[in-house]
């Protein structure tokens, strides 16, 4: 029997974007079981580390057959430096710079900014700028040409600002933004009012409220703000944050699929892959009024990651949400045509047609994986929707007659 393929994920945090991408390798594995995938956490304070670091030591030792990774610059540079040459093929879901035998899977930066702009002028904003928190020469430049491309703004001199702050600075909600650096504050000033303001960098958006609440600046009535962080940075900002992510799924389950060519030897030919889906969170940072945020993609999206994994109504309101449970429920059915609680047992009804037809799981382990309490609960429940036990679906399904009823897709 051939072994299977060895996967490594590496990345120094975790993050829901993180998770989505894993998710999304972990999808092309389970369809693919010749391959393995095992996590290997990085220390935060891997920049600060010396040449030495126990964990890449640890991914070493399990001599994996390809490897994934979310990483910075410097941080895959000092993971490079320790795999030495004979580090196996490579593929990276974060920006970095382009390397032999290391392919880039991502999103689609100028379809995040086409979209962010669209959205801004849709508000009635046509002063635009964008602010950029990297600290890669090129990277920057490649956003500010391509922002400028896209927006076309009157001012191209101005419509860019970099400021180079700590790379720990944005996300952590707890620092101080003050003093703000002056070249950041003069630009923001100077940007005329009202100004659409989009920054892509992890917690950028956050980072930028702080710093508009510092200079006395209102947002979203002087400057309306849109960043890339994921539902839980959004969240927690206030105003809450409008964003525009890549669908980190898609990445992730194309990362693997490109990465399991890879170690079979077929090096692609481009080792630049966008994935061009862009999802888009409206909240209250570009103009929203409080009693108007209701965030139907992101109550969808959230009952799609996380259905499987207890998520509750009382959760689905509380992690997405910033209006009362009867207003959410009022707005959910009409965007939907079901109440809240229906779309995600669908969702976990979902799951387990999925998980009958496609793996050699027992029931219990299904019931289990697909947010049931118990398997004599899901055997009701699943006979009750579908007509048929949980072992005949899947004798349907494993015989070619296929499922009772087709298999949504997350």
């Amino acid at each position: 029997m051939t072994p299977p393929r060895k996967v490594a994920f590496a990345a120094v945090f975790s993050s829901a974007c993180i998770h989505r991408r894993m998710r999304g390798a972990l999808s092309y594995a389970d369809a693919n079981p010749h391959i393995v995938i095992r996590d290997f956490r990085m220390p935060l304070d891997l920049k600060s580390r010396g040449s030495v670091v126990a964990e890449i030591n640890a991914l070493k030792a399990w001599k994996p057959d390809g490897l994934l990774t979310f990483m910075d610059n410097q941080e895959f540079e000092i993971l490079l430096k320790q795999l030495g040459p004979d580090a196996p093929p490579i593929v990276s879901m974060a920006a970095v710079t382009p390397r032999p035998g290391v392919a880039l899977v991502g999103g689609s930066m100028p379809k995040m900014i086409e979209m962010a702009v669209q959205h801004f002028r849709q508000q009635g904003i046509r002063s635009l700028g964008m602010l950029k928190l990297d600290h890669d020469p090129v990277i920057q430049e490649r956003g500010k040409r391509v922002f400028c491309e896209i927006s076309k703004p009157a001012d191209p001199s101005q419509a860019v600002h970099v400021e180079e702050v700590p790379t720990d600075l944005p996300a952590d909600l707890e620092r101080p933004v003050e003093p703000v650096p002056p070249g950041l504050a003069g630009w923001l000033r100077r940007l005329p009012k009202p100004v659409g303001v989009l920054t892509v960098d992890y917690g950028g958006g956050n980072y930028l409220v702080r710093v508009c609440h510092a200079l006395g600046l209102k947002v979203p009535d002087e400057v309306a703000v849109m960043c890339a962080d994921d539902v839980d940075l959004c969240l927690s900002s206030s105003p809450t944050l409008s964003s525009v992510e890549a669908a980190s799924e898609i990445i992730g389950r194309e990362a693997m699929k490109t990465l399991d060519r890879m170690m079979q030897g077929d090096h692609p030919d481009n080792p630049f892959i966008r994935v061009e889906a862009v999802d888009i969170h409206v909240r209250q940072s570009t103009g929203k009024k409080i009693a108007e945020v209701c965030d139907m993609a992101g109550a969808i999206n959230h009952i799609n990651q996380q259905a499987c994994n207890g998520l509750t109504v009382e959760r689905l309101l509380k992690e997405t949400q910033r209006v009362s449970k009867m207003t959410f429920h009022k707005r959910f059915v009409s965007a939907t045509g079901q109440t809240p609680g229906e779309a995600i047992r669908q969702r976990q009804f979902a799951e387990a047609r999925r998980l009958l037809a496609e793996t050699k799981l027992s029931v219990t382990l299904v019931a289990e994986q697909s947010g049931f309490g118990s398997s004599s609960d899901f055997a009701r429940a699943f006979r009750a929707a579908e007509g048929v036990t949980p072992r005949q679906f899947r004798d349907q399904a494993h015989l070619g007659s296929g499922p009772s009823k087709p298999i949504p897709q997350a």
